[in-house]
């Protein structure tokens, strides 16, 4: 939080009281849709998947968090009522959480809390347009290896189906993709 605005430990205690660790298990719920939104979180550890469920159960990855990245979906937050998105932890995974009302009271009134959100919500907004020009204008090879740029470290700890749900392809296209990519970089 504090790289995005000059947070003081002042602005920070006027929190802290709020702000709970959170243990998400592997599997594990942060969000799940329909219910309503009530925190936002930062991963401190651990990955966390953000995905809508369709009507059939079956899921739409919409994005990962990894440390230092936030948890949770303002769009649902702004929006009020139930949860479109659901957030789940990929593997065990820690997040620090401060519940939506605090955080829209302490931004309400200039300063470092409302930079904060202002700084948040760009950051959010930006990578919503880099996610948006790569489902529309790349290939299924170029979206993966914009996933791959983007989470370096991620890919050996969720499974083949959801980086395929995330760059909108099969598994099956998906493992020729790969093995493409492996073949061209040992060749």
């Amino acid at each position: 939080m504090c790289s995005l605005a000059p947070l003081t430990e002042s602005d920070i205690a006027k929190v802290a009281d709020h702000l709970t660790a959170e243990n998400v298990p592997a599997d594990g719920a942060y969000l799940r849709p329909g219910e309503l939104p009530r925190r936002v979180g930062i991963v401190r550890s651990g990955i966390v998947r953000e995905m809508f469920v369709l009507e059939d159960g079956s899921e739409r990855t919409r994005g990962f968090g990894v440390e230092g990245d936030f948890a949770g979906s303002l769009s649902d937050l702004l929006r009020g009522g139930p949860a479109r998105t659901g957030v789940v932890a990929e593997i065990e995974s820690r997040v620090l959480s401060l519940p939506w009302t605090v955080v829209s009271h302490v931004a309400s009134a200039p300063g470092p809390w409302r930079e904060l959100l202002h700084r948040a919500t760009e950051r959010l907004y930006l990578a919503k347009a880099d996610r948006e020009y790569e489902l529309l204008a790349l290939d299924a090879e170029d979206r993966y290896r914009a996933f791959r740029e983007r989470y370096p470290h991620i890919e050996a700890s969720i499974t083949q189906r959801h980086v395929a749900s995330y760059l909108g392809i099969t598994p099956e296209h998906l493992s020729r993709i790969r093995a493409r990519d492996r073949r061209a970089r040992s060749g």
